[in-house]
């Protein structure tokens, strides 16, 4: 074909096309049957005359259909988590990878830039800003600075301050003041906040102030974590030693008097917990204490001292010292109820010396009600006039005096005869199952005369108690020690007696009366003369008269006489015994 402008163009023939479009046509079927292989029944080939071709021995083998097992993958089913096929005995073949992973790493939070908001600031303020490159800078503030951190509910004020966005450190000076509101106030000469962690240390006369309670830290220094997402909980750490004012009210509301800790090192946890290190001093309205290291929680309301701790009640009216490697102290209503010793415990009071492995104070409106002694060991009860042992002790007070000792458990009671009327070193012992001691108050007056030049001025004692009755409860036995009339001087007598109950009273401290309940047996032992001794006179030598003294005169017993020289002594004869038979002659 030729164009107008002489140029010839190459048509292909129409046949050529047709053919063509053919082969199109087949590609295009081709591809498309290959999907649908898998779908379609296969076509069995056939020979001229239309009889199937038979294919060899193989070929014509059935198929084996198999039946889809836990290992088999199925359509749309993910193989990797098919489990491993079993062999012909039924056991799974061993893993292949058998290296554990390790847990994946948990992401650090990230931290958040502070960005200071000065919108408070005073209009004195100066501001110097230094870049150092495109994404840090440090800025420089003077006459006066109040600002916070975008997006943290707190503020910073001080007299100056600089900023260094690289370390995420502000540095404040002067007259510096941390707030929170409604939770804590920090006050110093100097403080760093480190706008990363959300820390605060601040040093030179540190105060701080919990807003909710109005309980106060003071010290050198003081650092401080305030609560972050990463932290629920707020951090107040006082590294040296500081003075801690506490503030409580009870459940009406009102304020009580507040209780003054001093320590090396404290530490509070969430405004709950606070703990106490070295050499720490108590304070409490009615209570002094003091122990090596001390915790509070304020919310059990519970307090524990731990090594060297002690205790003195203020009282002086029921003043008593109790002593222990340990003691808890509990409380209700913020009023103490309840004081626990532990570890070679000792209770002292005017009345009553107490020890014992563990030494429970019970207390009623701030007053000592009971106490209890237990523990392994035994436990003891000193009186002024008894010393009751046993495995476990119960004393009980009214008034503020003791009234009754209970002790279980073998106990033993020792007691000390009156000396006025027997002079003895020896105890009296009362023993038993149970041993009940009762007591009753006597009123004990200084004396009326003057006191000698320099001397103290006793003090009026008020009451004290004394002995009134003990009772031995179960395989009692007493020994007891009774005046004669032959006078104190005079070896005392001795009285024992057995049974399966025994009760004694007492008159002013001395034993009245001895009663036994139940197979009751005894003796009763008084001192007599020794017969032994021979009291008569042994006869003497017959001394010569002195001269100058006519009629036999005695010599004095100061200057005893001479014997002259020359003169022997005079014996009296001595009597012979009788002869019991007569002496034969020898022939």
């Amino acid at each position: 074909m030729t164009t107008p402008a002489g140029r010839r163009w190459c048509v292909p023939p129409a046949r050529s096309l047709f053919l063509l479009a053919v082969g199109s046509t087949v590609l295009i079927a081709g591809c498309r049957g290959a999907g649908r292989a898998a779908s379609t029944p296969a076509v069995v080939p056939s020979d001229s005359a239309g009889r199937p071709v038979t294919p060899d021995s193989v070929a014509t083998r059935a198929p084996v259909t198999v039946a889809p097992t836990d290992s088999t993958p199925r359509p749309g089913r993910d193989s990797a988590k098919v489990p491993a096929a079993t062999d012909s005995t039924g056991a799974r073949p061993p893993k292949t990878d058998s290296v554990p992973k390790k847990p994946a790493r948990k992401a650090p939070p990230p931290s958040r830039p502070c960005v200071l908001d000065m919108t408070e600031s005073p209009p004195e303020t100066r501001l110097m800003y230094s870049r150092m490159s495109e994404t840090v800078s440090n800025t420089f503030i003077g006459g006066g600075f109040v600002g916070r951190c975008q997006g943290e509910n707190n503020r910073l004020r001080a007299d100056s301050a600089e900023q260094f966005q690289a370390a995420g450190i502000v540095n404040l000076y002067g007259n510096v003041v941390y707030e929170e509101p409604n939770k804590v106030q920090i006050t110093a000469m100097h403080a760093t906040y480190f706008t990363r962690e959300g820390r605060l240390y601040a040093d030179g006369n540190v105060v701080a102030t919990q807003l909710a309670t109005g309980s106060t830290f003071a010290g050198p220094s003081i650092e401080y974590f305030r609560a972050t997402p990463e932290r629920p909980a707020s951090r107040l750490i006082a590294p040296s030693r500081s003075t801690a004012r506490l503030i409580e009210k009870d459940s009406t509301g009102r304020l009580q008097p507040p209780t003054t800790v001093i320590a090396n090192r404290f530490e509070d946890a969430g405004d709950s917990l606070l703990m106490a290190w070295g050499d720490v001093r108590i304070d409490r309205e009615q209570l002094q204490a003091q122990a090596d290291s001390a915790s509070f929680d304020k919310i059990t309301e519970q307090s524990r001292l731990v090594r060297g701790a002690r205790i003195v009640n203020r009282d002086t009216a029921q003043q008593f010292t109790l002593v222990g490697d340990t003691i808890d102290m509990y409380s209700t209503a913020r009023k103490l109820d309840r004081v626990v010793a532990r570890h070679k415990s000792t209770a002292t009071s005017d009345d009553l010396v107490l020890n014992a492995e563990i030494i429970d104070v019970r207390l009623k409106d701030q007053q000592l009600e009971e106490a209890f002694a237990f523990g392994s060991g035994r436990a003891k009860a000193t009186t002024p006039q008894q010393d009751v042992i046993a495995d476990s002790l119960r004393i009980r007070l009214v008034d503020k005096q003791v009234r009754e000792v209970r002790a279980v458990g073998s106990a033993v009671a020792v007691g000390t005869p009156d000396t006025l009327k027997i002079r003895t070193t020896d105890k009296d012992l009362l023993r038993g199952d149970s041993i009940f001691a009762f007591f009753d108050s006597i009123a004990v007056r200084p004396p009326v005369a003057a006191p000698a030049p320099g001397a103290t001025t006793p003090r009026d004692t008020g009451n004290r108690v004394s002995i009134k009755e003990i009772r031995a409860m179960g395989n009692a036995s007493s020994l007891f020690h009774m005046a004669t009339s032959k006078g104190p001087t005079a070896p005392p007598a001795i009285n024992y007696v057995r049974g399966l109950r025994i009760f004694v009273n007492f008159d002013t401290g001395t034993v009245r009366d001895v009663r036994v309940d139940s197979a009751a047996s005894g003796v009763y032992l008084e001192p007599a003369s020794d017969s032994l001794a021979d009291t008569a006179a042994a006869p003497g030598p017959r001394r010569r008269r002195p001269p100058g003294r006519p009629g036999g005169a005695p010599v004095p017993t100061g200057s005893p006489a001479r014997r002259p020289p020359g003169e022997d002594d005079v014996t009296a004869p001595a009597a012979l015994p009788p002869l019991a038979s007569a002496t034969r002659r020898r022939p």
